[in-house]
This record gives C-alpha cells, sequence and structure tokens, in this order.
C-alpha cells in the first residue's frame, strides 16, 4: 500500500467493491447502513482522503471556493478571510483568496484563473458598479456567487453579504453633528472604482436631513493617496473640522496627514473610521469608529458561498464607538 491510501484500498479491505465504496464516502444513496459504518470505519482506520483533483474531474466541481477582495492592504479584509476560512475548515473546503487592488484588469484575469480551477463559489468584493460579477456568472454559470460590501444590480442567484453601510454612515454624522459639526468632509473612492455606493447616497441623505453641510472628496483609498489628499484639505483656505473614514486603515493616514501639519486630533480636527481594527484604540488619540463582528461576514460569506443564495442576503450590524479622536469644533 502506498503512502496515501486510494479508495481502492478501502474497497479492498472492506470487502465491498470500488464503486460501493465511492457512494457510501460521498453519501449517496444505495448503501446499506451496517456496510456504510463499516466503510467510513476502514477509511478512518486506513487515513483516507479524497483526492480534490480527481474530485474535481470527475465532477466538475471542487471544495475550494475564491475570495476576491479589492484591496488585501485593508486589515478589514484579512480578518473577513481569517472568518471564511474558519468556517470553510469546519466543513472541509478551502478558500483561495486573491486580490484585484482595484484594478479592473486585475479583476478580469483572477476571473478567469478561477473559473479555469473550477472553483465551486466565488466571493466578490468589485471594483466599481460589479461588471466582474456579471463576468464571472457569464465564465461559470453552475458556481455560487456572493457580493461583498458592494452596490450591484440585483440577481436571484446572487447572494449579498455587507456591513450595514446605511447604519453606520448616519450613526457617524450624527455623532458629529452632535459634538457641534456643522460641515463634515466624508472620504470616498474615485467615480470609476468607488463599489459601496449607499454609503455616499447615505451621507448626502442624512446631512440634509439633519441640516449639516456634506463634502464628499473622491480619493484613492491607500495610505499614500488619503494622507496627501489631507494634507490639502488641510492646508486649504477651508480646512475641515470633522472626516469620516471608509475603513480605520484609512484613518491611519489622516492621523498621519494631520501630525505633520500639527494639526491635533480631536482637539482641532475629528475623525471616525470604520471596522474597529484591533489597532484603532491604540491610536493617539484612540479612534472614534464602527463597530461590527469581521469574523461574522467572513462566516456569512462561506455559508452562502457553501449553501447557495436560499439563505438570502446578510447584513452586519454596526455600532458606533466613541473615543478621543472625535470632539466639538475648536471654532
Amino acid at each position: 500500500m502506498g503512502d496515501r491510501p486510494s479508495i481502492r484500498d478501502v474497497a479492498r479491505e472492506a470487502g465491498v467493491s470500488t464503486a460501493l465504496a465511492s457512494f457510501a464516502l460521498n453519501d449517496r444513496d444505495g448503501v446499506a447502513a451496517a456496510t456504510k459504518e463499516r466503510i467510513l470505519e476502514v477509511a478512518s482506520r486506513l487515513g483516507y482522503r479524497a483526492d480534490p483533483v480527481a474530485r474535481a474531474l470527475r465532477t466538475g466541481s471542487t471544495d475550494t471556493f475564491g475570495l476576491m477582495i479589492r484591496n488585501m492592504r485593508n486589515p478589514l479584509f484579512l480578518e473577513i478571510i481569517r472568518g471564511a476560512q474558519a468556517a470553510a475548515t469546519a466543513r472541509g473546503a478551502t478558500i483561495l483568496a486573491v486580490d484585484s487592488d482595484y484594478s479592473a484588469e486585475r479583476e478580469h484575469e483572477h476571473l478567469e484563473h478561477l473559473a479555469a480551477r473550477r472553483v465551486s463559489g466565488l466571493a466578490i468584493a468589485p471594483v466599481g458598479t460589479g461588471e466582474a460579477v456579471r463576468t464571472w456568472r457569464a465564465l461559470s454559470p453552475a458556481a455560487t456567487t456572493v457580493v461583498l460590501n458592494a452596490v450591484t444590480e440585483p440577481d436571484p442567484a446572487v447572494s449579498r453579504v455587507t456591513p450595514d453601510n446605511v447604519s453606520a454612515v448616519r450613526q457617524a454624522v450624527d455623532h458629529l453633528a452632535g459634538l457641534g459639526h456643522r460641515e463634515i468632509t466624508f472620504l470616498t473612492a474615485p467615480a470609476g472604482v468607488v463599489a459601496d455606493t449607499d454609503r455616499v447616497e447615505a451621507f448626502f441623505a442624512r446631512c440634509a436631513e439633519i441640516g449639516v453641510r456634506p463634502d464628499a472628496v473622491e480619493v484613492a483609498l491607500s495610505i499614500d493617496g488619503v494622507e496627501t489628499r489631507t494634507a490639502e484639505l488641510l492646508a486649504s483656505d477651508r480646512p475641515p473640522t470633522a472626516i469620516v473614514t471608509n475603513s480605520d486603515f484609512t484613518a491611519h493616514a489622516v492621523y498621519r496627514a494631520a501630525r505633520a501639519r500639527n494639526v491635533r486630533i480631536g482637539a482641532e480636527l475629528s475623525v471616525v473610521g470604520h471596522d474597529d481594527l484591533t489597532t484603532s484604540e491604540l491610536l493617539d488619540p484612540p479612534l472614534t469608529t464602527l463597530r461590527l463582528d469581521r469574523h461574522a461576514l467572513g462566516a456569512a460569506v462561506f455559508e452562502r458561498l457553501a449553501d447557495g443564495p436560499s439563505l438570502g442576503d446578510h447584513v452586519e450590524p454596526v455600532e458606533l464607538v466613541a473615543r478621543g479622536s472625535t470632539a466639538p469644533p475648536a471654532r
């Protein structure tokens, strides 16, 4: 017997045909309960594990699922991957994660590679309005599809998993307005790549409802991009008194820009993040942010990849955590 026992070894040891062993090991009908129990006991004793490549060739599917995100540098997505992988491991599956880095061209390359690998499903945090979702559905119509943290066109075959973006924006705006800020700056991705357009819409809507002047600023959502743009805003004739960012990750860049210009976070510039990363309460001052269960998001992604759209969409609750980075305006 070789280093890796085969299904033939299991069948021979259990005294059954290879076909019957295959039926039992794949939990298919047609095997008597006692016989199935004997086959499973032999497989466990021999240390038999199904060959995923052979299974893919035979069935056209795998126990591997894809997760394509748009910014691997943002720790939020790494936490979501961890949550998805933990849920996948519990069910004997694997998550294959790739990063488009806000590139539509790279998205398409990843989609073709994942389709060629016959992944059983793909979760996509798309760039822009969801062209990647439409492309994936065309490439792999039988695979499950989940959209992560994005607004895309309705499709009954597609599940959606997202934080409660509307509530998050409303809570951030209300918190700052309650402190006395009458103008709020909101950092968002450029129009060509922004995917969570519900956040921008909620920002303008809530500001209009409570009489706050909105200032939506498009910026490349990288540390360097946000730091440079924030520095420009702080050097302008009308520097902001309050900034709402799309993530704690980019809020770090706002801190860097403010410190470079000797602008005191909290006392002179209020900042609200999103995600409540572990490092956020360690900043000086600690960051006011929107808390959510990042691992639960990942688990919800995998559940819908594995079980399909019958589970429905998942909206993860968010809760504002007020810390020292927000205070009444100094002027």
